[in-house]
């Protein structure tokens, strides 16, 4: 699915509220919602694969149709908690009558060999990638991490994990994306504790998608992928 078709869904779905900003979207889009449509609206991110949020502000409505800011959320670099951490901000103002204007970035989905050419041409991963759409990466130390992080966002399943004459984590095809994620940069630096300087092997499958995605491949934890 492309950019624009997406952010029409959106506008579509969600066109309870006018941006502030007069009507039309600046970029990176932006959309004014109900706090009361928040989580779903965060559901549909997920599923359209639009995981690079910004920020989200909570605002009160005034009747001079004026704005006032309650609270807000800025994202940093962790592109892969965006979707999470705008959950949490969410559900802490559940109670809340106000608006939410959520500010995110929207792209094409990206078939597997362009995504493998950002992966190769990447300088801290100078992936290996075969035919068969098979990536192996190796990293030292924390820098495997971050290699981690730029697999999963680049729709690669993870297969293994190992230091280098060292230890190894097998991972099953059954679990999500998210969850994937998770169990490899937690055993990642519980690894890290002991060998600061380790050298790590990763091991994967690029996968081919078109959002809209199915649950399991959402940015976002199963458990707030259903409430």
């Amino acid at each position: 699915m492309d950019a624009s078709t997406k952010q029409r869904l959106l506008q579509q779905e969600f066109e309870a509220l006018h941006p502030c900003t007069g009507g039309e979207p600046w970029a990176p889009p932006e959309l004014l919602i109900p706090a009361s449509q928040a989580p779903k609206f965060l559901r549909r991110l997920a599923e359209l694969d639009i995981a690079l949020l910004y920020g989200v502000d909570l605002l009160e409505l005034q009747p001079d149709h004026s704005v006032l800011v309650k609270d807000t959320r800025q994202f940093g670099k962790d592109r892969v908690l965006g979707l999470t951490e705008a959950a949490r901000f969410i559900q802490s103002h559940l109670a809340t009558s106000g608006a939410m204007l959520f500010s995110y970035d929207v792209s094409d989905d990206i078939p597997c060999s362009e995504r493998a050419s950002i992966l190769r041409a990447k300088p801290s991963l100078r992936a290996q990638i075969t035919s068969e759409n098979q990536v192996h990466v190796t990293v030292t130390g924390a820098a495997a991490l971050q290699a981690a992080v730029d697999l999963v966002w680049h729709h690669v399943r993870l297969v293994q994990v190992r230091v280098v004459r060292g230890e190894t984590l097998e991972l099953t095809g059954d679990s999500g994306r998210y969850e994937q994620l998770e169990q490899t940069t937690a055993w990642i630096c519980d690894v890290l504790t002991g060998m600061p300087d380790g050298q790590f092997y990763l091991m994967g499958t690029m996968l081919s998608y078109t959002s809209p995605l199915p649950e399991d491949q959402w940015l976002l934890p199963s458990d707030l992928a259903r409430t």
